[in-house]
């Protein structure tokens, strides 16, 4: 992440929300969860400053918010599946420019069974390809 130019890079440990709030004066005004599940969705609210957004891309898990903390906090908890098109153009027009680096690893079929081992393991960062 640092080298794609990331301010601050935090490896999601025990006190990552104090830390998160540490650096953002309060909380992050938005937070986008990636993951959905292992437990992250239950800290992302939680790194929320008043009046900011939780957007969650990654699905899988069950979030677990205190309504009243909504309420009082004034948070928004919104999903997106997807973008507009016109984000969709930006992001092909950052791929095509080189900013944006994919991680990924490539499978032949033949180790599709590696594959989904690894996959089920959390193995591999990014996506996993199957390349016929």
């Amino acid at each position: 992440a640092k080298d794609l130019g990331a301010d601050y890079v935090l490896d999601g440990g025990p006190n990552v929300v104090e830390e998160v709030s540490q650096i953002t004066g309060g909380g992050a005004h938005v937070v986008i969860d990636f993951v959905g599940e292992l437990g992250v969705e239950n800290i992302c609210w939680k790194m929320v400053r008043k009046g900011g957004q939780l957007f969650v891309v990654g699905y899988g898990g069950n979030i677990n918010v205190p309504t009243a903390h909504l309420v009082i906090e004034e948070i928004n908890i919104g999903g997106s599946l997807v973008g507009n098109f016109t984000e969709l153009v930006e992001l092909m027009e950052l791929n095509a420019d080189g900013k944006v680096k994919m991680h990924y690893t490539e499978y032949n079929l033949a180790s599709i069974n590696t594959a989904l081992d690894d996959f089920k393991n959390r193995r591999f960062t990014g996506r996993g390809v199957i390349v016929p």
